[in-house]
């Protein structure tokens, strides 16, 4: 029986064996997953995708596409097949990330909501970004001024890949690294993962892009890329983020970042659209079916084949996506048609 996070972090870490390893990276393929669909949601739905936002946007995306391939090669590296395509049903929107990870929530840092859930869509873009910012609530962010501490019954994304590491360092040589069944790719950025070092350096990058380091905002040691929660605090606060090395402290304070115009996309109700939904919404859902099916097909045989094909499933949902949201179809009870993300 696979067990979700928060069952996973209840088991003492003298018992991180190699079989909960095993569990833990599967539910982290699908935790990295899980983010991609409201991501691209919020991507798509600007109408100019050379827009400082979008940007963002698709930088976030492009990362977490990797952090997904790295979490897959992780989970090869112990000898198991990564479940991609029916890993994908324990993803729900509404819903809470899967595995029962649970962001943190300070409303006193930025308005969070304690009762978070990731949702298709949005009823207004501040709301999106809201989002997209709690779902990479850092572990320890940048004061803008110090936070309080807060009660946490619910293992965090950071603390989750913690204890991936210190499983991966527990267990070293106690499994034999395989690497036959292994993809790389340039962009997204994903290597092979060949020992402790490499498993690492990959839960390094995963922890480093999406929440960041502890109150530190950047990626980089030179302070040139922001880790994730603090480019989605630029579009929520339209404004860049301002980093004080001196007194390590930051807010977004700087120069304006500018909405472009917004193709709106009412929230995708629990379960889709159902019957009648437009022949654009099934043209989505067959592209992102294709695509789950040749990325599994890609690390069942470790072809780099079925994942070159992966990515241009990927195009093709873009275009089917963004020719939905152009064309703004009404939907039946009001709102606005949008990619639902479902499995044909």
């Amino acid at each position: 029986m696979n067990l979700k996070i928060k069952q996973l972090m209840s088991v003492p870490p003298e018992s991180h064996d190699v079989p909960w390893l095993q569990q833990a990276l599967q539910s982290a393929l699908e935790l990295e997953l899980s983010t991609l669909p409201p991501y691209l949601c919020g991507y798509w739905c600007l109408e100019d995708s050379s827009s400082v936002p979008a940007q963002l946007i698709l930088s976030v995306a492009m990362d977490e596409m990797s952090h997904f391939g790295l979490a897959c090669n992780m989970l090869r590296a112990t000898g198991i097949q990564p479940q991609i395509f029916t890993g994908y049903d324990s993803i729900v929107y509404p819903g809470p990330l899967p595995g029962g990870v649970r962001p943190k929530c300070d409303p006193s840092f930025f308005p969070c909501q304690e009762d978070f859930q990731a949702v298709l869509g949005f009823n207004s873009f501040s709301e999106f970004a809201s989002m997209a910012m709690q779902i990479e609530y850092p572990e320890d962010p940048v004061p803008r001024p110090p936070l309080t501490a807060a009660a946490d019954t619910y293992p965090t994304i950071g603390q989750f890949y913690d204890a991936v590491l210190k499983a991966f360092r527990q267990n070293d040589g106690k499994f034999v690294y395989q690497t036959a069944l292994q993809l790389t790719n340039g962009n997204p950025d994903i290597f092979v993962v060949d020992g402790l070092p490499n498993a690492t350096k990959a839960i390094t990058i995963i922890q480093t892009e999406g929440e960041g380091s502890k109150r530190y905002p950047f990626v980089d040691a030179a302070g040139t890329t922001l880790s994730h929660f603090y480019k989605f605090g630029e579009i929520y606060y339209g404004k860049a983020y301002v980093y004080d090395a001196t007194t390590k402290t930051g807010d977004w304070t700087g120069s304006a970042v500018t909405l472009p115009a917004v193709y709106p996309m009412t929230p995708v109700p629990l379960g889709g659209y159902g019957a009648g939904a437009p022949a654009g919404v099934q043209a989505c859902d067959q592209a992102f079916t294709q695509m789950l099916t040749d990325l599994d097909t890609a690390w069942a045989q470790g072809s780099a084949k079925a994942l070159g094909d992966a990515i241009t499933d990927m195009g093709d949902l873009a275009t089917a996506a963004t020719g939905l949201l152009g064309q703004q179809i009404a939907r039946t009870g009001g709102g606005i048609y949008g990619p639902q993300f479902r499995k044909t």
